[in-house]
């Protein structure tokens, strides 16, 4: 079976490790100088250079391969600072931010 380009465009989530059985993260991908976050509600958030900042996502990486912490360090440290909200299930978005839902830039 031959894949599409645009199945080879979309980013390869990740299960998350969800080491203490409590986390609402369920899978990640990197994407680009980002990562996107698909929670257990199905939204998927994308995070990256532009916002929360390179700081914050160099962290959130770590977190996500390490399997533990992602989702309390999210919900203390970065909050609404997201670069894109995206459609659960709809993740070739990433590639194609033009069309994604910008975060307000006053929480910048």
């Amino acid at each position: 079976m031959a894949t599409t380009a645009r199945q080879q465009a979309q980013p390869q989530f990740r299960r998350y490790g969800n080491r203490d059985g409590r986390s609402g993260v369920v899978s990640y991908a990197m994407v680009g100088s980002g990562i996107a976050v698909r929670f257990v509600d199905g939204a998927v958030y994308l995070y990256d250079h532009d916002c929360p900042g390179p700081a914050h996502v160099a962290r959130m990486r770590a977190l996500a391969r390490d399997g533990k912490g992602l989702s309390t360090y999210i919900s203390r440290r970065v909050g609404r600072r997201y670069s894109a909200r995206l459609d659960a299930g709809d993740a070739a978005r990433l590639l194609d931010r033009t069309q994604a839902t910008r975060q307000n830039t006053a929480l910048r």
